[in-house]
């Protein structure tokens, strides 16, 4: 029997019913949350390396039709597609001031062409570089959206240098690649390597202007 097993053992038999339920949840909840402060802190260590790969989903859009959703202007119009909230506006300042204050160091920001991920990627990192291959993959001809992934997936595989490749992109390219699932501004965390071709390190919960 482990420590923590004798613990929670001992604090049941001292105290019963609702008191003993609540001691041992507020035990757990405190355990899985310096798991976490732990993990963020190695996920931050990690990027101030550098030669890392930042998957990130566009920041909260407004509410729109599936149709409006999925268009992609080809004059570049937002006004015909879907935008970032303002919460989703307030998420992409404050990650960018987040990855500034953690001392990470961008090498290039490649973006989806929609404006959501556009607008992302302009508040958080101040430019971009368009990239259709980053598009959800229901806006990508249905004859080049497995070989576009493809070219995504080559791309994080060969990345190497002393800072780090953001690619912002929607919540189904992310899981294509790294099988993850993901919220608004969320980053996943990637390291290039020559076996796998890459691994996931892990994840980065979006940030608030407030904290």
């Amino acid at each position: 029997m482990t420590v923590r097993q004798r613990f929670l053992t001992r604090l049941t038999s001292l105290y019963s019913g609702a008191l003993a339920l609540a001691l041992v949840q507020a035990f757990a909840q405190g355990n899985a949350l310096a798991q976490e402060t732990a993990g963020n802190a190695a996920l931050w260590s990690a990027l101030a390396e550098g030669g890392k790969v930042m998957l990130i989903r566009h920041a909260q859009s407004e509410e729109a039709t599936p149709e409006v959703a999925l268009t992609l202007d080809e004059d570049g119009d937002c006004s015909r597609e879907q935008n970032l909230s303002a919460e989703g506006r307030a998420q992409a300042k404050a990650l960018g001031e987040r990855l500034r204050q953690q001392g990470v160091e961008v090498d290039t920001v490649l973006s989806s062409e929609l404006c959501r991920a556009r607008q992302t990627a302009e508040l958080a990192f101040g430019e971009a570089e368009p990239w259709n291959a980053l598009n959800h993959p229901r806006v990508l001809p249905a004859d080049e959206a497995t070989w576009l992934i493809e070219d995504v997936r080559e791309r994080i595989t060969d990345f190497s240098g002393s800072a780090n490749l953001v690619l912002i992109t929607h919540r189904e390219t992310i899981n294509n690649l790294s099988f993850e699932l993901t919220e608004p501004a969320e980053i996943v965390v990637l390291e290039p390597n020559e076996t796998d071709g890459f691994a996931v390190l892990g994840q980065l919960l979006p940030m608030t202007s407030d904290g």
